[in-house]
């Protein structure tokens, strides 16, 4: 079957995800750094804002469409500098129970595949949701981080030791960071070297 831009479904000559056009369409973001504790920050790596076309593959989770988390994954790789980054393990934030099973798949998971792929090193499970928190895009900002606290505990069944390591995260978006604070503060008890996040979106 012949590529199609995973966007305005155009035909492709090359295989790619989208079009000479709609990826001009897309405003690429700078890094930005995040406090996780007053003593410890960590980088931000996204392709733009949230805003078309990638909104609608990031939208694609709503419907069970795999595909566009790992669509989300080669944009990632192609138009951020995370392929400079010198990182030991990849670790996407993971859904609770409940809303994988809703879902089918951990976008996140989808996205960190190809990074893995790419980048060559492991992906790590090292931690569990144990909270079913309320979509974050659905309550207003101030209390989302009420919504994701202590959401995260680490995975036992992972006992390697990661002090003094660079730990990836990845998720497919970003709104106030409070999901991945959340995330990184509990990270943080493996005492790694570095932790950096990668997303396809951050809003602005």
């Amino acid at each position: 079957m012949p590529c199609i831009c995973a966007y305005c479904k155009k035909f492709l000559s090359i295989s790619d995800v989208l079009c000479i056009d709609c990826k001009h369409k897309i405003i690429r973001i700078v890094s930005k750094d995040i406090d996780v504790t007053p003593s410890f920050s960590m980088t931000v790596f996204a392709i733009s804002d949230y805003k078309e076309p990638l909104k609608n593959l990031i939208l694609a989770k709503s419907w069970s469409d795999s595909l566009a988390s790992y669509q989300l994954g080669q944009l990632l790789w192609e138009m951020t500098p995370i392929k400079n980054l010198d990182c030991d393990v990849v670790v996407p934030i993971p859904l609770h129970w409940t809303r994988y099973a809703w879902r089918g798949f951990n976008q996140a998971h989808e996205i960190a595949r190809v990074i893995c792929k790419k980048k060559n090193v492991p992906m790590q499970y090292l931690l569990k949701r144990q909270k079913q928190t309320v979509f974050q895009s659905k309550i207003p900002s101030t209390m989302r981080v009420d919504n994701v606290k202590n959401a995260f505990v680490l995975n036992k069944k992972y006992r390697d030791t990661y002090e003094g390591k660079h730990i990836l995260l990845i998720d497919d978006l970003m709104t106030t960071g409070s999901t991945l604070r959340s995330a990184a503060k509990v990270l943080l008890t493996l005492k790694p070297r570095k932790i950096s996040v990668a997303v396809a979106c951050r809003v602005i």
